[in-house]
């Protein structure tokens, strides 16, 4: 029995660990949790508990209370506080026992063992994001786990056929149409984001995203240089070579994910959405991969990003869960306590956005 923490001066180990997994894709890589440290979302770990041959292993980051201004009245009382979240995107817990009585048997002692990590270290909350095509919040016990919407996959490991047979008539028309136009998809160099960039932050504005998605040129270019050839940045380009979209995907071993993108308004009566995952399906099908990850919509089943990306596949619904722990109640409802009434129901509560503009206040 041994427990141990990675921390991205132990890539190497971290590797290591990931390739003895089934389930490895590449959210739980330390180059996909670096981005994050450096954007300031926290110190990217991954916690390592181990019985022999049989492991659990857990990425997240690790974050300081101590810069949240609001919380500087208990965090002087009690000193360095923390909590940890999943990286954008999604995570948890993974792990490398398949047999489900032995499971059973093991996981409870990986709960145990962390919860004492996390009372020893002053960590507060956990907040998990479930990956969707794991459902690995199935394995663990100890948190509450809410189901709060539903993700879009594309199944890769069928013929293309029954994949174009699964999209909406509605969009197989789309997509039939935009081919008419004068468009072009390219795969373009990772050095070359400054459309991606100027697209990206127009379609913010026009959205009224949350401030935390105005990500920085230096994200994207951690983004694109971290993952290097687990990424692919795909633009549409017109007639007169003007750029109109330009999207991310991420490459894990055996998923890719449709992960951010930038459109100009006045082309998307074109179909370039359609357009660029309707070809992304069948470049990524010819790679190998067994699935495309849409994800899911802003806010849950029933906004406008959700019917689009279901649009792919009529019955390509995956379940997303969402993890919470509480690891000291004392200390949370001393953090809670100063908390403004309209901010309550959040998790953790001292992360509401409303409480603060800075940008650690990411969650």
């Amino acid at each position: 029995m041994g427990k141990q923490l990675f921390g991205l001066t132990d890539k190497k180990e971290w590797h290591e660990y990931l390739n003895r997994l089934d389930q490895k894709d590449v959210y739980f890589t330390p180059e996909y949790c670096e981005i994050h440290e450096k954007n300031g979302d926290g110190l990217a770990q991954a916690y390592l508990y181990e019985e022999g041959e049989d492991f659990v292993f857990y990425p997240y980051l690790l974050r300081d209370l101590t810069t949240l201004p609001h919380l500087r009245q208990v965090t002087q009382k009690y000193g360095k506080l923390y909590d940890i979240t999943t990286p954008y995107g999604y995570g948890g817990p993974l792990t490398n026992v398949k047999d489900k009585a032995r499971l059973k048997d093991f996981l409870p002692r990986f709960t145990h063992s962390f919860r004492d990590y996390c009372k020893n270290a002053q960590i507060i909350t956990e907040f998990i994001r479930f990956h969707p095509l794991y459902q690995n919040q199935d394995y663990f016990g100890g948190v509450k786990k809410a189901h709060i919407r539903d993700t879009i996959y594309v199944d890769l490991t069928k013929e293309y056929e029954e994949i174009w047979a699964n999209y909406d008539t509605k969009n197989r028309n789309r997509i039939r149409k935009s081919k008419c136009y004068d468009l072009r998809i390219q795969h373009r160099n990772r050095n070359e984001r400054q459309d991606l960039l100027r697209l990206y932050n127009s379609t913010m504005e026009r959205t009224g995203a949350k401030e935390y998605y105005y990500f920085t040129d230096t994200y994207f270019q951690n983004t694109l240089e971290l993952l290097g050839e687990n990424v692919e940045l795909i633009e549409v380009v017109t007639e007169d070579e003007q750029v109109v979209m330009s999207v991310i995907f991420i490459l894990g071993d055996e998923y890719i994910h449709y992960h951010l993108l930038g459109s100009d308004h006045e082309y998307l009566r074109l179909a370039t959405n359609n357009l660029v995952i309707d070809y992304m399906v069948q470049w990524a099908k010819k790679q190998g991969f067994k699935a495309m990850h849409l994800g899911g919509g802003y806010a849950g089943n029933d906004d406008s990003l959700y019917k689009f990306k279901k649009h792919f596949n009529k019955n390509g619904a995956l379940p997303f869960y969402i993890g919470k722990q509480v690891h000291n109640e004392s200390i949370y409802k001393e953090l809670a306590a100063s908390i403004p009434e309209q901010c309550q129901g959040y998790f953790p509560v001292y992360r509401h956005s409303d409480l603060s503009q800075v940008s650690t206040m990411r969650r």
